[in-house]
């Protein structure tokens, strides 16, 4: 363990214990709509992560309504009120879920590392893409989720076919 961060340790003992639990399996994946009727995002308020997400799929399929859901994406005991708002948008029942964060430290994404959360997206009936970090990062809710995307700008691309692509 030596050189390993008390965070880097406590994810890889989390992250085999709901493997062993069986959240992770594939045959648990709900498929994404290939033509959402809406989609909802849950990201910070007024993020570039958020802006990126926006711009992505209205520049893709500009017919789909989005709704927005404002959610704390990092500081103590912000999974809480993730979790909180993606039991609500669950029960509003959206074609989709984008549940995305831009990049930051193990520190600044723990909340999507908490075991709670996880278990929650686990319960979701909505179908859940997750953009969290950049491309290198990678959270326990990207393992749990129906689709993980490196970025949110890749949740966005994977949420909604290109409506240009469609008409050629």
């Amino acid at each position: 363990e030596d050189g390993l961060g008390d965070l880097a340790v406590k994810y890889e003992e989390l992250k085999l214990k709901l493997l062993k639990e069986g959240l992770f399996d594939e045959e648990h994946k709900k498929p994404i709509p290939r033509f959402p009727k809406n989609i909802a995002v849950l990201s910070a308020k007024q993020s570039a992560a958020l802006q990126d997400v926006l711009r992505t799929i209205k520049q893709r399929f500009p017919s789909v309504p989005i709704y927005i859901f404002p959610i704390p994406v990092q500081g103590k005991d912000a999974y809480k009120h993730i979790i909180a708002m993606l039991k609500a948008v669950d029960k509003a029942r959206p074609s989709t879920i984008l549940l995305c964060r831009g990049g930051g430290s193990i520190e600044d994404l723990w909340n999507f590392n908490e075991e709670e959360l996880v278990r929650c997206i686990y319960q979701l009936q909505t179908p859940i893409i997750t953009g969290v970090g950049h491309e290198t990062d990678t959270t326990l809710v990207d393992f749990v989720s129906d689709l993980r995307a490196a970025t949110p700008t890749a949740a966005a691309v994977a949420s909604v076919p290109d409506a240009k692509e469609l008409s050629n």
